[in-house]
């Protein structure tokens, strides 16, 4: 099997990602892409063993889904669009995959009840019209043990993360497209990024929440975050080690880049 190499990914995001014009974006996610995989895999071996039936919804350019699958063997990944679809499949053949990408049609998941012992949803939530469907739909082909691991960016994060533009994502509609307009970074912005409460509901009207933010900053070198994400998150990590106090972690939870949740199946 061939790696993922910074350089196989940044090729497959200019030939798919619609980020693809901004450069900056391409290179940084070209980089971070890898590790972010390993750094999912390595979480989802704290709940699940390589023989899960795995399942990543919104699985994109298959960058994340790349990763997991050579971790995952029993992967299948999911996307709305037919040219993501494509692009999963054409990088899983490079890197000689043979789990199956499907289109899924953004309203019922192609897949039996309870068919999965995970899910995976690594930053999609936000570019779902109907999150509460995504949802259920997910509790339906979860295992009753399976788990759900879904992550999201903070909408209150200062760097949009998608365009790297300052506070694009606090802007009306139409001026947010104004202004990636005047960046030439983009024509349409059409993601809804959401603030910590409004997530937490979505996921939990159907399942019980573990928040392992805080727990994956804490344990940065584990999960490999310090690679990812620079010295930054080291220091942060280091800090809260170093302290015990609730209303700390209340605030930087809620003053993250994002969030990571592992979730289970509301009986």
């Amino acid at each position: 099997m061939e790696k993922l190499t910074r350089s196989l990914a940044l090729k497959h995001l200019k030939k798919y990602s619609q980020y693809a014009q901004n450069q900056d974006w391409s290179r940084w996610y070209s980089r971070v892409a890898p590790l972010k995989g390993e750094r999912t895999a390595k979480i989802l071996f704290d709940y699940k063993d390589r023989k899960a039936k795995l399942l990543d919804l919104g699985c994109g350019t298959g960058l994340t889904l790349g990763v997991l699958a050579k971790h995952f063997p029993d992967s299948t990944g999911c996307d709305i669009g037919e040219e993501e679809v494509k692009a999963s499949k054409e990088l899983l053949k490079i890197l000689g995959i043979k789990s199956p990408v499907v289109f899924y049609d953004g309203k019922r998941l192609p897949f039996g009840d309870s068919t999965f012992d995970i899910v995976t949803s690594i930053e999609v939530i936000e570019h779902v019209s109907h999150p509460d469907m995504m949802v259920k739909e997910i509790r339906r082909v979860l295992k009753p043990d399976g788990i759900l691991h879904i992550t999201t960016a903070n909408k209150w994060w200062p760097i949009e993360p998608h365009y790297h533009l300052p506070f694009l994502s606090y802007l009306p509609k139409n001026l947010a497209n104004l202004y990636l307009k005047l960046s030439k970074k983009g024509l349409l912005y059409d993601i809804n990024l959401p603030s910590y409460g409004r997530f937490y509901r979505e996921v939990n009207t159907y399942f019980n929440i573990e928040d392992i933010t805080l727990k994956v900053i804490k344990k940065y070198k584990k999960y490999g975050l310090d690679k990812e994400r620079g010295s930054l998150i080291s220091f942060i990590g280091s800090m809260l080690n170093l302290t015990n106090c609730k209303i700390l972690d209340y605030i930087l939870v809620r003053l993250s880049l994002g969030w990571l949740f592992v979730a289970e199946p509301r009986k």
